[in-house]
């Protein structure tokens, strides 16, 4: 509960902060290296008297192929069910012309990353937020929960761990307004699913490395067609 404190302080406290002392990131590199460098180094602060971090952590060898499989599936999954959503949510809104700015004026600001950053800046992020959600927090909700000795109650247990980690990672994306908030709790369910399915939280960091990539490299080969951001 102190790291999910901290993480959302930082994410959403962090611009009351900077504001008041007149700093900006100049680009989304420099906050997404900020951001992720804190809570790795504050998961590793919590997780240092464990026996094994890497299995505490999740983050034991995996053979390659293996890997990359589970990571291609989950990334095709979690992002087909993320684009059917989407669609919903929008034919669901009264005023789109709204919910349209606010992702347009943040898609922007992402298009404007230099083109040489995106595949590091991908993979930095997807190893943070897999490190911290379901290697951390979504193994300590699973120790926490009360496992009844009741068939079914390491799949029920195991559920809603999945779930709570899912909706505190979507908390933390708030920012991205209700279809940013949306998608990424959808995201943190596939991915928090696949993380316990195959015992490792490796396929769950490919997946989230080639959702990051394929959207940024996507907005990055449309960024002609966004308005200009002001400065």
């Amino acid at each position: 509960m102190a790291l999910l404190a901290f993480f959302y302080g930082l994410v959403y406290g962090g611009g009351f902060l900077a504001g008041a002392l007149r700093y900006r990131f100049a680009t989304p590199v420099l906050s997404a290296l900020f951001l992720g460098t804190l809570m790795l180094l504050a998961t590793a602060r919590v997780v240092r008297r464990d026996a094994c971090w890497r299995e505490s952590l999740g983050l034991e060898h995996q053979p390659t192929g293996t890997m990359l499989g589970w990571s291609l599936l989950g990334f095709v999954g979690t992002y087909t069910v993320n684009v059917v959503i989407s669609t919903v949510y929008l034919a669901s809104q009264g005023n789109l012309e709204a919910v349209m700015a606010h992702r347009v004026t943040l898609f922007g600001k992402l298009a404007e990353m230099p083109l040489g950053a995106i595949l590091p800046i991908a993979a930095f992020v997807a190893v943070w937020e897999e490190t911290v959600f379901r290697g951390f927090i979504l193994g300590r909700f699973r120790a926490s929960i009360p496992l009844q000795d009741t068939p079914g109650a390491t799949l029920r247990r195991d559920a809603l761990a999945v779930v709570l980690t899912a909706l505190c990672f979507g908390a933390g994306h708030g920012y991205q307004g209700g279809l940013g908030l949306l998608q990424t709790t959808v995201a943190g369910l596939g991915l928090g699913a696949l993380a316990v399915w195959r015992k490792s939280i490796w396929p769950a960091i490919g997946a989230h490395f080639a959702i990051d990539a394929f959207g940024l490299l996507a907005l990055k080969a449309l960024q002609s067609l966004l308005p200009a951001i002001p400065q």
